[in-house]
């Protein structure tokens, strides 16, 4: 018997034989609830999903990627089927210094296209974060970050937000007590509690940031999705110390997720570092998808895209505002201004029990836990409204509430 098979008839079931060769920096991965979620409701249509942050695909014109398609074939596929610049498509770096930096002062900066906005979040964690790195996140934080930084096994500490953003007090009771290195942020239309950040919170933020010389990490992936069309100036725009700033965008959430493209604003003295790493990770982004994406901004009126999503969305949210405050009087929730979800909080139930009456139902949430470090006594759910048409909606916000109403009666 070799050894891998004797250790596994040695050692409990529960151990899988392969982590007996897995290098520490593994061990602290978190799975993803959502992605897992997804898995289920691919396997059974039966299932309705408020789990996955999942764009519209019907927002995108078919005729406009099409062309799209044909020209990078026809016009441009000695660049398009090659290895390319590892900070990206020139091109396409044009567009997104164009429409997509919120007019910010791109000196000093430069922009490195990744695969989608997680392989940013993974290289930053890679260059900032180590065992005992002091890092802050918000309370409750996108999953997707706990996942890039995890295996660089950090010291997490929570922000909590209140609903125009941080605790000020809080944060820099924070900043007094322990060496912060490190402070990731989702400021408009977070993922997953829909806060955005006042103005007034930003610049004092920012002057925090300064005075105590912490890195932000600034994820700017739901900018483009307020409902009417207010652009919130960054973080990073307010900050003195600007070298200690990265800024981070993404397509998925405005073009399309499946391109798998996003971007990162990197201070030119970080630079060759950031494009070294990037070589070891991929060598370059997906060049076809790039070059893609960059006919199609040229042949798409931009603003009436967004204009277009943003419309849709409203009335996406408004109407499972409607659907919640009739079926669900109890449950209560933030309005959001922009983004893909609501964060609802559930009275007088046990999170696991709601998981668990609801996936009977066939109809799944994302449990809220999953977005924090230190677990919460409250049952909040994320649901999404971005996906879902409004009969299926109404359907599973109804199967909702008869879970609900069997725990609490």
């Amino acid at each position: 018997m070799d050894r891998c098979i004797y250790v596994c008839y040695s050692i409990s079931m529960d151990t899988d034989c392969a982590n007996l060769f897995l290098s520490k920096r593994v061990s602290g991965i978190r799975s993803s609830v959502i992605r897992e979620i997804l898995k289920i409701t691919v396997k059974d249509s039966e299932f309705l999903s408020f789990a996955g942050g999942l764009p519209n695909p019907n927002l995108l014109e078919k005729e406009l990627l099409l062309q799209a398609t044909e020209k990078t074939i026809n016009d441009s596929r000695d660049v398009a089927f090659q290895y390319g610049d590892s900070t990206g498509y020139e091109i396409l770096k044009h567009h997104i210094q164009h429409s997509f930096t919120n007019g910010m002062d791109m000196e000093g900066f430069s922009i490195c296209i990744t695969h989608g906005s997680q392989q940013g979040l993974e290289l930053l964690g890679k260059f900032f974060m180590e065992e005992g790195t002091n890092v802050l996140l918000e309370d409750p934080v996108y999953l997707g970050a706990l996942q890039a930084f995890s295996p660089y096994h950090p010291n997490f500490i929570s922000l909590p937000l209140e609903s125009d953003g941080p605790n000020l007090l809080e944060l820099e009771n924070i900043f007094i007590e322990k060496k912060i290195h490190c402070f990731y942020s989702n400021p408009s239309h977070q993922n997953p509690s829909t806060i955005t950040w006042s103005i007034e919170k930003r610049k004092k933020v920012a002057a925090l940031l300064d005075q105590y010389d912490v890195i932000l990490i600034e994820d700017e992936a739901y900018l483009y999705l307020d409902f009417f069309g207010t652009l919130y100036p960054s973080i990073h725009s307010f900050r003195k110390n600007r070298d200690l700033s990265f800024v981070i965008g993404s397509f998925s959430k405005i073009i399309s997720p499946g391109f798998r493209l996003g971007w990162v604003l990197v201070p030119n003295r970080f630079l060759k570092v950031f494009t070294n790493a990037k070589q070891g990770n991929d060598l370059n982004t997906n060049q076809f998808s790039q070059v893609v994406i960059s006919h199609l901004l040229s042949l798409m009126p931009l603003v009436d895209h967004l204009d277009k999503i943003r419309s849709y969305y409203l009335n996406q949210k408004q109407y499972l505002v409607e659907l919640i405050n009739h079926y669900l009087p109890e449950v209560s929730f933030q309005d959001p201004k922009g983004g893909m979800f609501l964060w609802v909080m559930f009275p007088n139930v046990l999170e696991s029990e709601m998981m668990e009456g609801i996936l009977e139902k066939k109809v799944v949430m994302v449990p809220g836990n999953e977005f924090r470090i230190q677990k919460s006594d409250s049952t909040y759910f994320r649901m999404n409204f971005s996906f879902l048409p409004k009969a299926e909606m109404e359907e599973g916000v109804k199967r909702v509430n008869q879970v609900y109403r069997d725990i609490i009666t």
